[in-house]
Order: structure tokens, then sequence, then C-alpha cells
């Protein structure tokens, strides 16, 4: 192995094991939170995207396909949301 691959490798465990791990509540329902939310965020963003090169490109059916669009990515963003509470520890 050379050298610039072993002091990376020897750089990358030792961030590794000199990261502490938060035990807070708090913090790791708020990880949870921001994690939902941006799930939430990407589904309508790629739901309304898909939607709208679908108006634009597709069909051109305007402004139903993005409409369209942003209902199943609302739809699909709840769905994830509802499977991920789902495996929070009670």
């Amino acid at each position: 192995m050379p050298a610039r691959q072993r002091e990376k490798k020897s750089f990358l465990q030792a961030a590794k094991w000199t990261m502490p791990q938060l035990q807070d509540p708090f913090y790791a329902g708020l990880g949870q939170a921001v994690r939902i939310g941006t799930e939430l965020l990407a589904a309508l963003i790629v739901g309304g995207g898909l939607g709208w090169v679908i108006d634009t490109y597709v069909l051109e059916t305007t402004p139903w396909g993005l409409v369209i669009g942003l209902m199943l990515g609302a739809g699909a963003g709840v769905r994830n949301a509802y499977r991920m509470a789902q495996r929070w520890p009670k």
C-alpha cells in the first residue's frame, strides 16, 4: 500500500475514534427531525421536478403534470416520514 494511502487511512481511523458520541436525547431527536424535514423537502423537489419535466417536454399539459408531481412527492415524503417515525425507540 503506498505511503499516501496509509496516511489517509490512519487519519480517517484517528478521526473516527476521536469523535465524541452524543448521548443527549435532545440532540438525537433534533437529528431525527432534521432528517425527516430533509426527506420531505427532497420528495417535494423530486416530484415537482419530474412533473415539470413531463409538462414541459413530454405531454405539454401545463400545469397538471407539476400539480400531480407535487402531490405524488408530498405523498412519498409523508410515507417516508411515517416509516421513519415507526423505527424510533419508544
